[in-house]
């Protein structure tokens, strides 16, 4: 999964976690896509399709509090506040913006040019999930906690319905019957043409949990000789291998590993591919050490299920692989209204209700900061005031 996908994933996860599990809303009786229709000005399209400034800013703030709350957890109570880590984050906040702008366009186009429908069902479930937070909460308080991440109602619940339609996307394309799924003969085809099995004795040079060295690899590859000398002298490979190896996954794979390029070291793999099956290779050095490595004949038919959806990624990608796609290919156009927004005036192209929202809970903010200093010096002037009485006393 691309960077960008991950951080899109990793922001709609942010919101169910901070939701309590809620992650859909609408303001009406069943869910719908409806534009915010502001009059805010344009600030990119995709595919000629129109993003405003008001959505593309609430989904500037959605990544700045993402990256908040992550700092957070890392001990930085406000990075944003921070002004070398805000100068080095928001650098590359338009950046999360815009992709997550593409994003929502991309996956809302393809949805429709696909004919595809949400049911009646799924609407209402949505509906009942954010009436259900509300009746938690109240609404002002639902309201001021989207807010914190840069939505309104409506903008909330679009990029919701949008997550929904992303789901419907991947159902279609790799769900059950899907349109890219690989048929099951195309998929034993890959697995056979593709996948090796092998078993290996291993003797190390250094311990798989430290990395520290256990012996030298004069020594590491004297021990594995006397070894394969047995083995070539007739000696059944499978006792060798379970008194000698050192691999700790022999437990686990008693019959071996089953692997394609890229799974194993090089050296594993390539020795592995060199042999026919039930050959012993000579000694292969890698960084754990020296291997003996025996080629076994791959159960295809036994092992497919286990593999199913691995090599169906393998053969058809998935779809964060089709939807980065779709992004890399979209006609984007920005504006000059993109450039003049930053992580330093974001809130001012919000949606009003937000905007209205976020202020009235920095003014609270800054009146509880002056009762608070307030009170700091009256406790300070007493302090002074009994220190004085004191003084005279003495």
């Amino acid at each position: 999964m691309s960077k960008m996908m991950q951080r899109a994933v990793a922001l709609v996860v942010m919101l169910v976690v901070v939701m309590g599990g809620t992650i859909w809303g609408t303001a009406s009786t069943t869910i719908h896509y409806r534009p915010l229709d502001n009059g805010a000005p344009v600030v990119m399209t995709v595919n000629g399709d129109e993003v405003c400034a008001d959505e593309y800013a609430g989904y500037m703030l959605y990544n700045m509090s993402y990256y908040a709350n992550m700092y957070a957890q890392l001990g930085m109570s406000d990075v944003w506040n921070d002004e070398h880590a805000a100068a080095t984050l928001g650098s590359s906040m338009p950046a999360a913006a815009k992709d997550q702008s593409v994003y929502a366009r991309v996956v809302l186009q393809k949805f429709n040019e696909l004919g595809l429908k949400l049911t009646y069902d799924q609407e209402k479930q949505m509906t009942q999930l954010r009436q259900d937070t509300i009746d938690s909460m109240s609404y002002d308080a639902y309201a001021k906690q989207i807010a914190n991440f840069g939505f309104s109602d409506q903008s909330y619940s679009n990029f919701m319905y949008i997550s929904q339609c992303y789901n419907a996307l991947n159902e279609y394309y790799y769900g059950e019957n899907g349109a890219n799924v690989p048929s099951d003969d195309e998929l034993r085809q890959y697995f056979a043409d593709n996948y090796l099995a092998a078993k290996h004795i291993l003797i190390s040079t250094v311990d798989s949990m430290t990395g520290e060295t256990i012996r030298t690899d004069a020594e590491a590859k004297a021990e594995a000789q006397k070894i394969l000398d047995r083995i070539n002298a007739g000696e059944d490979y499978d006792t060798l291998m379970n008194e000698y190896s050192e691999d700790p996954g022999l437990a686990g794979n008693p019959d071996g590993y089953i692997f394609t390029e890229g799974d194993m070291v090089t050296e594993f793999y390539d020795g592995a591919k060199a042999l026919a099956e039930d050959e012993v290779s000579g000694l292969i050095k890698s960084d754990y050490g020296y291997h003996i490595i025996k080629r076994v004949p791959l159960d295809v038919d036994g092992q497919f299920e286990n593999y199913k959806g691995m090599l169906t990624t393998a053969v058809a990608g998935t779809m964060d692989d089709l939807l980065t796609q779709w992004m890399e290919e979209a006609d984007v156009q920005t504006t000059e209204v993109y450039d003049e927004i930053t992580y330093q005036n974001v809130r001012e192209y919000l949606p009003a209700d937000v905007q209205e929202i976020l202020n009235a809970q920095d003014a609270a903010s800054n009146e509880a900061a002056t009762d608070e200093t307030a009170a700091t010096d009256d406790a300070a002037a007493t302090d002074d005031a009994a220190a004085e009485t004191a003084d005279a006393a003495e």
